[in-house]
Formats: C-alpha cells, sequence, structure tokens
C-alpha cells in the first residue's frame, strides 16, 4: 500500500506539466499577495507594522501599553493642528474663529504638538500624518481590545451569575436557547485566564490566514491533482489494466486516496507558508508561543492554544477540508462520462458555498447553512478564532464542533463513494471532448494580420494585455492622494498666480513675504520678553500661537517665492507644479510597481511567440515558404512590440486622470523650465512636450523589453523557459531593489523607464 501510494503520489507530482501548474499557482498566489497589499496612498503599508514589531521588542505589556497610548495621543495632537490650521487657512474669519474654539475646547494640545508638526519629524512608521493617524487607531484598538481581555473574561460569568440570580429566568424559560447559551458560554470559557496574553499587532497572522484568493487557489491544485488521479487514467483506458493486477481493485484505490490526502495535506502548509512568509518578511511576527488571545481579531476564541499551535492547526484543518472536497471531486469523476462535469460539480460546490456564506447574515435564522458548508470550514479563523453557538433545535451546539463534523461526514461521504464506483466500475471510459472557441482562428492573406491572429488569439496574448491593462489601470486610477494643509494652500495660491508675473501677481507674492516676516519677527520679540523677564512663559505661548498658525504655512511658501525668483531672473510662468513632480515619478513610489506590472504583462503575453511554430516542428515547412523564416520572424516582432507599447499607454493615461483630479495639470505650453525641479532642460520644450517625450520614451522601453522577451523565446524554443528566464532578467533585479538593494535596480530596464525622476 505504502510502496502503492508513492507510486500514485510520483506519477503525478513527477510530471513536468503538473509541476509547472503548481507553480504556476504558487506565483499567481506570490503576486495576489504582493499586489493586494500594495499602498494606495491612504492605507498604511506593511513595512510599518513590521517597524513597530521592532519597536515594542522585549516590552512588557505596560511598556507596551504607553508606548502604544504615547503614539495615539501623538497623533490625535497633531491631527487636531492639522485641523486648526486648514480652518484658519482656508476659510478665513470664520476659520480663525472655529480654529480657536478647537484650541479652546482641547486646552494647550494646540501650543503642544504645533512645534513637532512644524517640524515634520512626526512620521516614525509612514509616510503621510494620514496613514500615521490610522496606523496610531488600529493598533490602539488593537492594544485595548486585548488589555481588558481579563475584564473581558469575568463578564462573561458574570453574565451566568446574573442570569441565575434573576427569578424571570426561571420556570419555563430555563430551557430557552438564549438561557443555556449564556451557561455554555460560560463552561467554555471557564478554563481561560488572561495570564498569557502578550499584546502585538496582528497584521502578519490574520493577513496570512484570512485570505481568500489562497484558498480559491487550493481548491485548483484539488481539482488539478484528482484530474490526473482519475480523469487522465479513464481517458486512456488504464483502469481496466489496473483492476486486472494482483493488487487491482481494493489496495489501488485506497492508494490513490491516500496520495490524495498527501497532497491535499502539502499544499495546504505549501500555500499558506508562502503566505507566512511574506507576511514574515513584510510585516513581521510577534512571538508565536503567546496565547491565541493576544491577538485582538481572535480575542472571542475559547481554545486555550497559542498562536503557533493555531496556525498548526489550521493547516491541518485545510487540508482535511481540501481532502473532502477531493474525495466528492474524485466520486463524480469515476461516475461520470464527460470530463468537465466533474469540475462543474466542483465550481459549483464552492461557488454556492462561497454564495451562501457571503449572502446569509450572520444573526439570521439561516445561520446554520451560512457556516456550515465548504466556504465555512475553510475559514479557520472563524472556526477556532472566534466563538459561535449555533442554535439547533433550541439547543447551543459549537459551531467548530458542528463544522468539523461536517467536515468528518463529508470525507467519509466521499470515500465510500469512491470505493462503492471503484469496486463497480460501470463507468471507465470518457467520451470525446468537444471544443468551443469563442474566437476562432481563421488564417489572413497579409502576414502581418495572420502573426497578430497566431499571438493574439491562439496564443492568448491579447486576454493577458487586457487583464494586465486592467490590473494596472484600476490601480492607478483608485489611487489615492491626500492633500496636506500646506498643499492646499500652496495649491490655492498658485492657481491664482498661474501664468506670466503681472503687477497684481507681484503684489500679492510680496504681501504674503511681507505677511510670514512680521510673523516671525513678534515671534522673536515675544521670545525676548520672555527671556528678559518681562512676560510669562504661559502667555507668552499663548501670544506665539497666532503667530505660529501663520508660519505653519511658510514651507509651502518657500515653493511660492522659489518660482517668483526664477521669474524675475531669467522669466517665464507661475505654474502650479504638485501634479506634475507625481505624474513625472519624483514624488510617491515612482513607476516602480507600473513598470514591474508591465514587465510581468510582456512575459506572460509575449514568452510563447517565437516558440509557437518549434512545439510542432512547423519552421521545416514555413522556412520554405516566399517570405520564409525572416518575414515571419518581423511580423512577429512588429506584433508584439506594438502590443507592449500600447500597453505601456495605460498606466500614463490612468495615473494621469488620477493625479489631475486631484492636482490641477495646466500650464501645457509653459516651457518645461517653468517646473523648479526642471530648470536645466532647455528653453523650447515645453511641459506637454517633456510628458509627450517621456510617455515615447517609456513605449520605447516596454518594446525594447519585448524583444529581450522575444530574443529568450526563440534562443530557448520553450515558452515556460522563455517566462522564467524573462522573469528573472526583467522583474528580479527591479524586485530586489524594492527590497533594498538599490545596486540591482541599476542592473534592470527602470532607471530607462523612470528617467524623468532623475532629472
Amino acid at each position: 500500500m505504502f510502496r502503492l501510494t508513492g507510486f500514485e503520489l510520483g506519477k503525478i507530482w513527477g510530471r513536468r506539466s503538473f509541476f509547472v501548474g503548481i507553480c504556476v499557482l504558487l506565483l499567481i498566489n506570490g503576486f495576489l499577495l504582493w499586489y493586494t497589499n500594495l499602498t494606495d496612498g491612504e492605507r498604511p503599508p506593511l513595512s510599518a507594522y513590521r517597524v513597530f514589531q521592532e519597536e515594542i521588542f522585549g516590552m512588557t505589556e505596560a511598556e507596551k501599553g504607553a508606548y502604544v497610548s504615547e503614539f495615539k495621543e501623538t497623533m490625535d495632537g497633531l491631527r487636531l493642528v492639522e485641523q486648526a490650521l486648514m480652518l484658519q487657512g482656508i476659510a478665513g474669519e470664520m476659520g480663525e474663529a472655529l480654529r480657536a474654539q478647537i484650541q479652546a475646547e482641547s486646552s494647550g494640545v494646540f501650543e503642544a504638538y504645533l512645534d513637532l508638526y512644524q517640524g515634520g519629524a512626526y512620521l516614525r512608521f509612514t509616510d503621510s500624518l494620514w496613514q500615521e493617524g490610522m496606523l496610531a487607531d488600529e493598533l490602539y484598538e488593537e492594544w485595548e481590545s486585548c488589555a481588558d481581555y481579563g475584564e473581558y473574561l469575568l463578564s462573561v460569568q458574570e453574565n451566568k451569575n446574573t442570569l441565575g440570580s434573576i427569578k424571570l429566568f426561571g420556570g419555563t424559560t430555563e430551557s430557552s436557547f438564549s438561557t443555556r447559551n449564556v451557561e455554555k458560554s460560560a463552561r467554555d470559557y471557564g478554563k481561560l485566564t488572561g495570564e498569557g496574553t502578550r499584546w502585538m499587532p496582528q497584521k502578519a497572522v490574520t493577513g496570512s490566514w484570512e485570505n481568500l484568493w489562497t484558498d480559491l487557489l487550493l481548491i485548483l491544485s484539488a481539482a488539478f491533482f484528482v484530474g490526473y488521479l482519475i480523469l487522465e487514467d479513464k481517458e486512456k483506458q488504464l483502469f481496466y489494466i489496473t483492476r486486472s493486477t494482483p493488487k487491482g481493485i481494493g489496495p489501488d484505490i485506497r492508494a490513490r486516496l491516500a496520495a490524495l490526502l498527501i497532497h491535499c495535506m502539502v499544499m495546504a502548509g505549501l500555500f499558506y507558508g508562502e503566505n507566512l512568509l511574506f507576511y514574515g518578511h513584510e510585516a513581521g511576527f510577534g512571538d508565536l508561543s503567546a496565547s491565541l488571545q493576544s491577538l485582538a481579531a481572535y480575542r472571542e476564541s475559547c481554545l486555550p492554544i497559542s498562536i503557533r499551535q493555531y496556525l498548526v492547526l489550521s493547516v491541518l484543518t485545510k487540508g482535511l477540508v481540501l481532502f473532502g472536497f477531493g474525495t466528492v471531486l474524485a466520486a463524480v469523476s469515476m461516475a461520470s462520462v464527460r470530463p468537465f462535469l466533474p469540475f462543474m460539480a466542483g465550481g459549483i460546490w464552492y461557488g454556492g458555498s462561497c454564495a451562501l456564506y457571503a449572502g446569509i447574515p450572520a444573526a439570521s435564522k439561516g445561520a446554520v447553512f451560512k457556516y456550515l458548508n465548504l466556504a465555512g470550514c475553510l475559514r479557520t479563523e472563524k472556526l477556532y478564532g472566534a466563538y459561535l453557538n449555533l442554535n439547533v433545535l433550541g439547543r447551543p451546539l459549537s459551531r467548530m464542533w458542528l463544522a468539523l463534523g461536517l467536515l468528518a461526514l463529508t470525507i467519509v461521504t466521499g470515500v465510500s463513494c469512491c470505493l462503492i464506483l471503484f469496486i463497480k466500475g460501470e463507468s471507465f471510459t470518457l467520451r470525446g471532448r468537444r471544443y468551443i472557441r469563442l474566437l476562432p482562428f481563421r488564417p489572413s492573406g497579409s502576414l502581418l494580420f495572420h502573426e497578430g491572429m497566431k499571438i493574439l488569439v491562439m496564443n492568448r496574448a491579447a486576454l493577458v494585455l487586457l487583464a494586465f491593462g486592467l490590473l494596472i489601470g484600476g490601480r492607478d486610477l483608485s489611487r489615492k492622494y491626500n492633500l496636506s494643509v500646506q498643499e492646499q494652500y500652496y495649491q490655492s495660491i498658485m492657481l491664482e498666480l498661474e501664468g506670466g508675473l503681472t503687477e497684481e501677481k507681484e503684489a500679492l507674492v510680496l504681501a504674503e513675504d511681507a505677511r510670514y516676516a512680521e510673523a516671525f519677527e513678534e515671534i522673536r520679540r515675544i521670545d525676548e520678553l520672555v527671556s528678559e523677564g518681562e512676560m510669562e512663559e504661559g502667555a507668552a505661548e499663548d501670544m506665539k500661537s497666532r503667530w505660529y498658525a501663520v508660519t505653519a504655512f511658510y514651507p509651502a511658501f518657500s515653493r511660492v517665492w522659489q518660482q517668483y525668483e526664477n521669474i524675475r531672473e531669467s522669466g517665464g510662468n507661475f505654474i502650479y507644479d504638485t501634479g506634475y513632480l507625481y505624474l513625472f515619478g519624483v514624488r510617491g513610489d515612482g513607476f516602480r510597481t507600473d513598470f514591474l506590472l508591465l514587465g510581468f504583462g510582456m512575459i506572460l503575453a509575449f514568452g510563447g511567440a517565437m516558440a509557437m511554430e518549434d512545439r510542432k516542428g512547423a519552421w521545416n515547412l514555413l522556412g520554405a515558404t516566399r517570405r520564409g523564416k525572416s518575414g515571419i520572424l518581423r511580423n512577429k516582432t512588429i506584433v508584439c512590440t506594438l502590443g507592449a507599447a500600447l500597453l505601456s499607454l495605460v498606466p500614463f493615461v490612468c495615473r494621469a486622470v488620477s493625479i489631475s483630479a486631484n492636482f490641477p495639470l495646466g500650464g501645457f505650453r509653459f516651457p518645461a523650465a517653468t517646473i523648479p525641479y526642471c530648470r536645466g532642460l532647455p528653453g523650447w520644450l515645453s511641459v506637454g512636450g517633456l510628458a509627450a517625450v517621456m510617455c515615447l520614451s517609456q513605449a520605447l522601453v516596454c518594446a525594447g523589453a519585448t524583444l529581450l522577451v522575444l530574443l529568450l523565446s526563440y534562443w530557448r524554443k520553450d515558452a515556460l523557459q522563455a517566462y522564467l528566464l524573462g522573469v528573472v532578467v526583467l522583474t528580479v533585479p527591479l524586485v530586489l531593489g524594492m527590497w533594498g538593494l538599490g545596486f540591482a535596480e541599476g542592473l534592470s530596464l527602470y532607471p530607462l523607464y523612470a528617467w524623468t525622476a532623475g532629472l
């Protein structure tokens, strides 16, 4: 049996197509982990949680509480300062009155945090006050939830005591679901104490485990394995041979089921191990030996286990759920005479389970159907990390034990059906397959059009380009840009000044400069009065707070003054340049993510373009045609480079649309040297011309990258090898650069793609 199981595993795992398929699923999982955690300018990046985790390492629980409380208090104070300045800077006299009201309601807070706000040294974990504040709110809420865990346990027991002391719950109501649920909760939580909780950020664990994409890929891996395990042997009619061997019927099916079980367990560990490695590197783990209730998301768990035990238990459970799904799919495969029916049944089963889980309210009478299904059993964060009793005929039954019971029943049913159907052996032949193409391929008299159809339709490059176009465009269009108070001030004054210098505009700039000079002079005078003993420190701070509210905008005004001086020296125009700084990659995350996605898209779309004819040995015939091999290769190159160039336009257009919604992009006809960052450019080049040159250069770089992919495809004559080598050449150096190895980025094409960021 063991040798036969090993043979079944080796027969499938050793196949190149199966190995490549699993590698593709793992790559998709890793890509989705990276892509779904890209910061959109609003959420804190994962690196912020890692840095915070390092900050609190080795602290006691009291020190952690003091640290996160101070962090939250500082962020609240800084946001109050920003709110007050926003009102004062935008709403005129009414804003001044509202600012004074805010200062009065929070006495001393504005003055206490104004200097820190002006200094800008408050960003410890993120790149903006908005993200820093969101991080502080999130971590403080988690810490607060874990800090009162002992009180939470006490409240559960008090509910039972209160229930027993109230006479209203006597008589017939003693048998109600609510009464029994309170008593059962008290028993389940009675074995827990708050001594083992050691608070830590939960992002790494929850992010690793609460991942619907990984669950879906696991389901696909099980279906993939069952296809090789049952359907392939049925297609080749091998069961008629294996059943006639000395170990034909019973040992054969038992070995196949054992191989399926091993596969499911290995895949669960492999995929979720990948999740743990990713989040461990990006967000950082805390003490995994701490109790599960140390994570705020799992505070309601009634299991006395550690975080490490929870992870192991979850992997085992997901593996068993996958095995149960696989046994049912295997049974359907044995009974089916059509190869697509088992996969259709599996898709309907999993899709229906997800629909039930998402569509049924948790507090409804149908909650049993919400949780007791395939999708509910895969959500181990709810099975082991939360507490819920379901109302079954008036009695509270644990969701966890009901789900595990359903899982056991599914496995027993699936295994039994597999054994019975295999022993009966009535449907061991598949009927012929029929393929329906949505976009049928038709030869053309034009070689260029013909090769375009082959690459875009037959090789599905059009679908890849469309998918990555939507992926890149959707990301850039949904990106959020949070305007700070200084930026709003700078935007308002620059839009008013935009254009050539006039007497009215010069008077406005000089008036603003005089206002700041007056504010700095008054602050200096008040400081002198304090140093001479003529004024109390408290009174001086109250007087200076009014002038501090003015000088807070001076860093933004200095950008206005720089443009004014440049115009005075060499002429030109005022231009609101913040949007162009984002468009040209000077601000923000540059173009790294866009170029990385473009690289993946070009590799997947065109990696097999030059190897199409090698797969079936068609060059011997095509090389003898009138246009010959060189004509075919030339037209392939034209199609692929044009496709890559068109794809490169997507991030530019979508980024420009998103940026212009927050930072108006005017002055297209102004000289590019008008922008202080671009002072070194020639005067004949306009701002619009610079944008066009950047767009054209990015298209050429993408076309050049595609040429490199085509050369790899032509050299190796194998699509898979072209994909792998393309990833190594185009994307790995950029990824290493994003991880902090700056020299690696110089080995990629990114410096050519993002040349405007380094003017």
